[in-house]
């Protein structure tokens, strides 16, 4: 089956630009993104329109007619996005509301994960704040590594949803701030694993399925871990396969018994699952939690390993799923950085007056994609934490790296900031 004409709806953050950058590499396919943000990067495109809400959206596609309609963002997955483009009459590549509990209720995926025996910390649900501190009095000591804390309600602000406290002083600190920021929120206080940690994405077609590559992803804000939590700095992501004893344990231990759970609990799974997973010391991995949406900046670095472009991956994988495993360039590495807008994300601001220059300093073959940027009077503003990033392609890791730092010290933007300590992909066992 070969789709012609797709519609793509979504929210106009980084996932999005890059689909559109994707999608456009092919002129057998006619493309249209509609956003709900602005995005004056993604902007630029004549088959872009910033639309207010699904109803514009549904107008839109009465007129457009097209083959297929993909939605990628959680926020309109848990809206229940796909019900409403089915009831219309579209095929769409997406997940129901229901599905996407998997993503934004913590709890139901802890419970799914131990129905069906597939590895996960243990862990302890508060249901308050008072709750959440006797618990951590008790057990701080009986713990390993410590503990994390996670919100059971999603933000997207990661600061004010999670937590990797150092000491029980910390822990408590922690709680009294999270359940601050989130009013009647349950606490998740997960048992924390030592190790690395893997971004793993998933396409299913009922029983069949193909695993991507393998991607890193650097949450928090300062060099060597340190620092609050981001909704993600930089993805590094490699061609080169997973160790084979790896592989046949995320095969064996987490990706089949999920995808046999989805059957026998009738959930209908047929999209891209992103599971976020800790490789313990002894080479055992653990699911940390469900995504079910591509990463972000984990699915820009991805894209830029496609060796065939992203509509013969859609294609392919309604013909034949486990194809997919052959479409990646097996030298390749692909890094994806974001640039940070001052006091993110310990600050919420409602106001950026920093103009953002010389982007067209940047290297003509680096792509830069925007996230949180609006544009007044033709010059660019932030307009959020993380304000856009850059995307190098190549073979020679470290040129990449170089490649990409040079790049952003050519941008000129006041308090802008990001993650440079970094390094190719270790599986260390």
């Amino acid at each position: 089956m070969k789709y012609k004409k797709i519609l793509l709806y979504g929210q106009g953050n980084g996932r999005d630009h890059v689909n559109h950058i994707e999608f456009m590499k092919t002129k057998e396919t006619e493309i249209f993104s509609l956003i709900k943000n602005e995005n004056a990067l993604m902007e630029k495109y004549n088959n872009v329109k910033v639309i207010k809400n699904i109803n514009e959206a549904l107008l839109f596609a009465k007129e457009y007619k097209p083959d297929l309609v993909i939605i990628s963002n959680r926020a309109d997955l848990s809206e229940g996005a796909t019900e409403i483009f089915r009831k219309n009459g579209y095929k769409v590549f997406g997940i129901t509301k229901e599905v996407a509990r998997l993503e934004t209720c913590k709890e139901y995926a802890k419970e799914f994960m131990k129905r069906n025996n597939i590895k996960t910390p243990d862990y302890y649900i508060a249901n308050s704040e008072k709750q959440a501190i006797e618990y951590i009095i008790d057990n701080w000591n009986k713990s390993r590594y410590g503990y994390v804390l996670k919100v059971d309600q999603f933000s997207k602000n990661s600061f004010a949803r999670t937590a990797v406290p150092e000491s029980l002083e910390g822990a408590i600190e922690d709680i009294h701030r999270l359940f601050s920021l989130t009013k009647n929120c349950k606490l998740i206080i997960e048992k924390k694993i030592k190790g690395y940690e893997l971004s793993v994405h998933v396409l299913i077609n009922n029983d069949k399925y193909s695993v991507l590559p393998m991607v890193q992803d650097h949450k928090k804000k300062y060099p060597n871990d340190e620092g609050p939590m981001t909704a993600g700095t930089v993805s590094v992501a490699e061609g080169k396969p997973c160790p084979d004893d790896l592989m046949k344990k995320l095969r064996k231990d987490i990706i089949e018994p999920t995808i046999k759970g989805f059957i026998k609990e009738k959930i209908e799974y047929n999209y891209i699952l992103y599971i976020g997973v800790m490789v313990t010391e002894t080479g055992v991995p653990y699911v940390l939690e469900y995504n079910t949406r591509t990463g972000n900046p984990e699915w820009l670095a991805l894209t830029g390993l496609l060796e065939k472009n992203l509509i013969d991956l859609i294609n392919t994988y309604y013909e034949n799923v486990e194809e997919i495993d052959d479409f990646w360039k097996k030298d390749g590495v692909s890094i994806a950085m974001y640039g940070f807008s001052a006091g993110y994300p310990e600050v919420e601001r409602s106001n950026y007056k920093e103009p953002v220059l010389n982007l067209d300093k940047v290297k003509s073959d680096t792509d830069i994609i925007g996230e949180h940027i609006i544009s007044r009077n033709g010059i660019l503003y932030p307009s959020g934490g993380r304000v856009f990033a850059l995307r190098r392609i190549g073979k020679d890791f470290k040129k990449v790296k170089k490649d990409i730092i040079e790049d952003f010290y050519n941008i000129k933007l006041d308090g802008l900031y990001f993650r440079y300590d970094i390094d190719r992909i270790n599986y260390k066992n």
